[in-house]
């Protein structure tokens, strides 16, 4: 069975190692070409030798148009009239693309110049004319992007105490400038002097109250949302969530309160139904005879039926909380969101009237005698109703 699945896989593989580029060479992707006839001339000939001859010329000619266009790239990115926000990313970029275009151009002629025979002469000769490495150029596009990122970041630190986006774009773009250049001037120390000021500060406020739970289960559920909240990490690098304490927000405006109450509490929802259906055995019974004729009697034959009931008991629970944020400094509700939680128990036993032989030997279900609590139901929903609490918490702030 696996067989052809194999040759299927080894053709693939040999039309790979043959593959010239010329293809993508002809629908003008340069690079790709450029890639693929290096790729081959690294190669054994082996079965597809056919391609090897023409691998170099699709590696020159794929080059040159490739050298070109990154360097036209280059040329309009760098140029004074691009006022694009950090361009230089965008040119160090372009770089990193005609580094890697000229490594695979270099490995293939130096796979050529191990070969006693090459396929022609000039080959190796025409890339002399390109530069090998770009380090040196890459080296000062690195330096202009940080110096970029700075500019930008020391434009938003300015803002820092008064407006927290503004302190969260100058942590950022400090931090960009250090991936740029690492240690570029006080990048360093000034991102960290504005990361307290980017930090959206929330405090989790105790359940409000209600008439749905008992003010001790309403005290224990916030408790448990609290617990539960203070040992979670925090749900970005920009928020932090604290509970209602003296010194929440560590010295810092609070930006938003959560607010939570449970709005509805069904303890002990029990139904019970039940659906009935006529069953028949699988066999004929006789019920009693009849004549044919003067002579002749016959068995009645009937199949044996009854009728069976399934009962079914349902006991539903169901424990809803709403919660929403809200704005510190205006009032204003900034989202809004219900969390529910449910259990259902339930239980199916049969009974049977008519003649047992219609049953053909199955037995009745039982029920089970045994349901959960009220309590043991509501802890079920509450316990898992502050998992709900925290997870949700810790999405709706994870993209800030």
């Amino acid at each position: 069975m696996l067989r052809p699945f194999l040759l299927l896989a080894l053709f693939a593989a040999l039309l790979a190692a043959c593959s010239t580029g010329k293809t993508a060479l002809n629908h003008g992707h340069f690079d790709l070409a450029v890639k693929r006839a290096s790729y081959r001339l690294q190669q054994p000939k082996g079965i597809g030798k056919r391609g090897y001859t023409l691998a170099p010329w699709v590696l020159q000619q794929a080059f040159i148009r490739a050298y070109e266009q990154h360097q036209t790239t280059i040329r309009q990115l760098s140029s004074p009239a691009n006022t694009a926000p950090f361009r230089w990313e965008s040119v160090y970029q372009a770089y990193e693309k005609l580094q890697a275009l000229t490594d695979d151009a270099h490995k293939a002629n130096q796979a050529l110049d191990r070969r006693v025979l090459t396929v022609c002469d000039s080959c190796p000769n025409w890339l002399t004319a390109y530069p090998l490495s770009y380090q040196d150029r890459q080296r000062d596009t690195r330096e202009l992007a940080a110096a970029d990122r700075y500019e930008a970041a020391e434009q938003a630190f300015a803002y820092r105490e008064q407006d927290r986006l503004a302190a969260k774009d100058a942590y950022l773009n400090y931090k960009k400038a250090l991936d740029w250049v690492p240690d570029y001037r006080q990048a360093k120390a000034k991102s960290e002097d504005a990361f307290p000021f980017a930090i959206l500060r929330v405090v989790v406020e105790p359940l409000g109250p209600t008439r749905d739970i008992s003010q001790s289960d309403n005290q224990r559920l916030s408790e448990k949302i609290l617990d539960r909240l203070g040992h979670s990490e925090a749900p970005s690098t920009f928020v932090r969530l604290y509970p209602p304490t003296e010194s929440a927000g560590d010295g810092f405006p609070i930006h938003q309160a959560i607010q939570m109450q449970v709005t509805d509490y069904d303890a002990y929802d029990e139904r019970t139904s039940s659906s009935s259906t006529t069953v028949y055995s699988t066999q004929e019974y006789k019920v009693g005879e009849k004549k044919i004729n003067d002579s002749t009697k016959v068995d009645i034959l009937e199949k044996a039926k009854g009728t069976l009931t399934t009962h079914r008991r349902e006991i539903r629970a169901g424990l809803d909380l709403r919660m929403r944020a809200v704005d510190t400094q205006t009032g204003q509700t900034l989202w809004e969101e219900p969390i529910w939680e449910s259990r259902t128990w339930q239980t199916e036993w049969e009974t049977f009237s008519g003649d047992d032989r219609a049953l053909n030997g199955y037995s009745l279900k039982s029920a089970n005698l045994f349901p959960p609590s009220r309590w043991s139901l509501y802890t079920d929903m509450r316990d898992e109703l502050v998992g709900d609490v925290v997870r949700r918490l810790r999405v709706r702030y994870s993209q800030d």
